[in-house]
């Protein structure tokens, strides 16, 4: 369908009026408590048991040859003091089942030599926290970039039985040949913009290093596991 198609439906569409907070009412009888539009309540949520549904599917292609095209773009303004998200996704498990996820974020590529690549940076999935350009800003609490949380509900929650629990899983997955290929290419972990420096000076890459210091200060170690064995990562709390 055609963008001028879809507007010209959206023009025929029923119109909404939005008032105080109360349910939304589309003229087939459909409610939801969005404020502009959606489909469903908490307690009556909209259901299919059909197989491959997808409730909602957009699939576009822009042949733009600059610029930064996007398929989906917000923006949400925070300003009278209540906290919120731009995007908050639940997937919920009700049954047994193989695979589930929360979220699913992908970068690929068609398969032809030279002519899909990307010159720059190209990631499957970022998250940028911005300090603002400020001098006055005085921040309290806690900031990262990025989360990763195992959060248990209740105080019956346990995790026993299961073949595996991470915080963090980074796998070298897909066809074994290019697994092999990748494997002799890629590092675990990159790190950037930070600048090389001693203990004393409180920076992140540290160069300054005694071993007989910091052996004798190796007394905690994290946990981690490669491949079927449990390995440890020792911590020094103490360089020079």
């Amino acid at each position: 369908m055609s963008i001028a198609n879809i507007e010209n439906e959206l023009r025929h569409a029923p119109r909404l009026e939005l008032q105080a907070d109360d349910p939304i009412t589309w003229q087939n009888g459909a409610v939801f408590t969005g404020k502009l539009f959606g489909g469903g309540t908490s307690a009556s949520p909209l259901t299919t048991s059909t197989a491959d549904v997808k409730f909602a599917e957009f699939r576009c292609e822009s042949t733009a040859t600059s610029g930064d095209n996007r398929l989906l773009y917000m923006r949400y303004a925070l300003e009278g003091g209540g906290g919120g998200e731009t995007l908050r996704a639940l997937t919920r498990v009700g049954s047994n089942l193989g695979t589930a996820h929360g979220a699913h974020l992908s970068l690929s590529f068609e398969a032809t030599a030279g002519g899909s690549e990307c010159s720059g940076l190209g990631v499957a999935c970022r998250g940028t926290l911005h300090i603002p350009d400020v001098a006055s800003w005085s921040p309290t609490g806690t900031y990262a970039a990025g989360m990763f949380e195992i959060f248990s509900d209740g105080a019956a929650s346990d995790p026993a039985g299961m073949t595996e629990l991470a915080v963090l899983n980074l796998s070298n997955s897909g066809n074994a040949t290019g697994m092999a290929d990748v494997d002799t290419d890629a590092v675990l972990i990159s790190i950037q913009g930070f600048t090389v420096g001693n203990e004393a000076a409180d920076k992140v890459y540290v160069n300054t290093i005694t071993a007989g210091t910091i052996n004798a200060n190796v007394t905690e170690a994290l946990k981690i596991k490669i491949g079927s064995n449990i390995r440890f990562i020792p911590i020094a709390t103490a360089t020079t």
